[in-house]
């Protein structure tokens, strides 16, 4: 499991990122000691704190708000469709100017203004890129926010030591506030600390990094915070995923191209697009860079064996109006219309496991050289979740699968199947900016098959972010490069292990370390799925253990000991309703008590959806082939309380991690292991930008 560093905070309000998102470095003695929460400086002696509070003090100049322009409100009512960028706004006493920052309350997301027309106290102010879908009333608050990063440069090179000079380096006019700044921290030093402070001096630094320095010359106080400005930048290259159970969130980079999202992925050799930007007239081939792969994209190097992999893409092209690749309009009634991309729009991508064939020979034929292992197969039940209200999906990777049915209400509920291959999702966001987005979250809801763990793109590698066909990428640019590379941090479910064997009857397990677990709760020791009610973090141990715990059914009718073939089953009850939790592909199942069948859903998400199950082999795993009587119980039998060996696997619970089944292996066991449930793309708690 990763734990990774926090991103910086946006907002619990916008205009607060402004002295949150700061970075603070404290070297003390010039030791170069570094600390990461600044109530540990409020603790050092009074030179320390002093020093803290003209950083402070600098942070709150810098980043106050602009009331300037007067009291500004929302000019009457105005509706906004998602491809509007003008409002009218009253109650300016001076004009903005073209880069300023707006928020408008209740809206989402800040405004850069582009240009102004009109002239007096109501303007109409053009932003850099359109509202959302929303109405907004008259007389709703507009804020404009001003940061002083030009005046920063009025506080390098201050000398405490003296009065407030007139002017310092570049800055050869000091504002008055500077000035008064200035003398009031002169004169709390000298009140406070007096002639042992010989060396006061503050510098900025490149980067917006401000420092202060105080002390005696030997012995000196050096404190330092970096101003986050990253709110102007409108093509952000750094966000943030959220996974359930990780303290921190895990930065990832934005990769990009000049290739639009379904020219670049290319399903199953399928890319068109239109030559209108309006409308879908004068639809054509497309002309990807890389070759199709069958029945899969063609950009392998994006794909790992039982992985889904995710990520943002910003298209750097022209304009361009393309047609969703793969989509089917007798499933996708609606959705295959043509989807206008702009120059740096975002998408975001989910590849679920790789394309690994069977054998060496069948390899070559699809993609191009021989692959070793085989991924066997793959299933996935998801929700994508906040999405705004102009997002389409622009590749279906295969057509009908993806979304079941249409995006409402920012939800996309979805489910693929694959085998030998891979299947993959392309959502258009249809925005570059984003700050104008809600948090995007992608969770799994039903037992997938065939994945164990997540992997995001790394924005601390330069090439990473350069996409596969751009010249120094490091993902490559022929289409049949799989080899891995460090573009990408791997994410588990958190597990630990046990350190002796338990018996099948065993009600406590001693693990290498139970500190990451609750008080109590569930964990799954193996296959097995258990709840606990006590966890000794000094001995690392799980006490009263309550074993096997399953879902059971009923069969509905009498099955002879001969019988194969499809039955539904009654609904579920035991721990949790729902589900008996054997894999789409396949699993063991054991029929009241004693005889255990072979059992899958017939490659049919209907099926699946139903609970109809289909009996392909009788009398398994060492039982006899019975008969059976409607309303037998039926459990899934690779849960069942057993004997685990030293160094079993124990894995996290529900709150945090989804069981996942695994391909059938060559003891002709379905094992099962663990995948965090959920990936956030969190924007309301991370900075959108490095």
């Amino acid at each position: 499991m990763l734990n990774k560093t926090k991103g910086f905070s946006l907002l619990e309000s916008l205009i607060a990122l402004f002295v949150l998102s700061m970075v603070t470095l404290v070297y003390v003695n010039s030791s170069s000691i570094f600390y990461t929460a600044q109530t540990d400086l409020v603790k050092s002696d009074r030179r320390d704190q002093l020093a803290d509070l003209i950083l402070q003090d600098i942070m709150e100049y810098a980043s106050q708000k602009n009331n300037a322009l007067g009291s500004i409100t929302v000019n009457g009512n105005q509706s906004f469709s998602g491809s509007t960028d003008i409002i009218s706004l009253t109650g300016f006493t001076n004009n903005p100017s073209p880069g300023d920052i707006f928020l408008i309350d209740g809206v989402r997301g800040r405004y850069v203004v582009e240009s102004i027309s009109g002239s007096g106290s109501t303007l109409s102010v053009t932003a850099t890129s359109n509202f959302p879908t929303v109405m907004i009333s008259n007389g709703t608050v507009a804020t404009f926010i001003a940061f002083k990063k030009d005046e920063l440069a009025c506080f390098d090179g201050l000398d405490l030591t003296s009065v407030a000079p007139s002017g310092v380096g570049t800055c050869t006019t000091l504002p008055t506030e500077v000035a008064n700044l200035h003398n009031h921290w002169k004169s709390q030093i000298d009140n406070e600390l007096g002639s042992d402070v010989s060396v006061r001096s503050i510098d900025v630094t490149d980067g917006n990094l401000v420092k202060v320095t105080l002390g005696n010359g030997s012995n000196n106080t050096v404190l330092a915070k970096k101003i986050n400005i990253c709110i102007f930048d409108d093509a952000p290259n750094t966000v943030a995923f959220n996974f359930p159970g990780l303290d921190d969130p895990m930065s990832t980079g934005i990769m990009e191209h000049n290739e639009n999202p379904t020219e670049h992925y290319y399903a199953n050799g399928v890319a068109r697009k239109f030559n209108n930007l309006t409308s879908d007239t004068g639809e054509y081939d497309d002309t990807p860079s890389c070759s199709r792969t069958n029945a899969s994209t063609c950009r392998q190097t994006y794909a790992w064996s039982n992985t889904i992999t995710v990520f943002l893409y910003r298209y750097t092209g022209s304009d361009v109006r393309v047609k969703p690749s793969n989509c089917d309009n007798t499933q996708w009634s609606g959705q295959c219309d043509g989807v206008r991309i702009n120059q740096n729009d975002l998408s975001l991508w989910f590849i679920f496991d790789e394309y690994n064939h069977t054998d060496g020979s069948a390899d070559t034929s699809q993609i191009g050289f021989a692959k070793d292992g085989w991924n066997q197969q793959g299933y996935l039940l998801y929700e994508v979740r906040n999405l705004p209200s102009n997002a389409r999906i622009l590749v279906f990777d295969d057509a009908r699968e993806s979304c079941i049915g249409a995006i409402t209400g920012g939800t996309c509920t979805g489910r693929y199947k694959w085998g030998n291959a891979h299947d993959g999702l392309v959502i258009h966001l249809g925005t570059s900016n984003l700050a104008t987005l809600d948090d995007i979250e992608l969770e799994i809801t039903g037992v997938p098959y065939g994945v164990d763990r997540w992997r995001i793109l790394r924005s601390d590698v330069a090439n990473c972010l350069l996409a596969s066909g751009r010249t120094n990428s490091a993902h490559g640019g022929a289409w049949n490069q799989e080899n891995e590379n460090d573009c990408w941090n791997y994410v588990e479910a958190y597990n630990t292990t046990t350190t002796a064997q338990i018996s099948s009857s065993s009600t406590s397990v001693t693990l290498t370390d139970s500190s990451y677990f609750p008080s109590s709760g569930s964990v799954q020791i193996g296959s097995e799925y258990v709840n606990y009610s006590g966890n000794n973090t000094s001995t690392n141990t799980l006490t009263g253990l309550t074993r096997a715990r399953r879902n059971s059914a009923t069969i509905p009718n009498n099955i002879n000991s001969t019988f194969t073939g499809e039955i539904t089953l009654n609904t579920p009850g035991g721990a949790g309703g729902g589900h008996i939790q054997t894999g789409f592909w396949g699993g063991y199942a054991q029929i009241g008590g004693g005889e255990v069948v072979k059992i899958d859903y017939n490659n049919d998400f209907s099926k699946f959806d139903n609970n109809t199950i289909r009996i392909t082999a009788r009398g398994q795993r060492g039982t006899s082939a019975e008969s059976h009587s409607s309303g037998d119980s039926i459990v899934n039998y690779d849960m069942r309380a057993r004997t685990w060996p030293s160094g079993t696997r124990v894995w996290e619970g529900p709150t945090n991690s989804i069981p996942v089944v695994q391909a059938e292996n060559s003891d002709d066991t379905f094992e099962r292991v663990r995948l965090k449930r959920r990936v956030t793309l969190n924007l309301s708690a991370t900075a959108v930008c490095s």
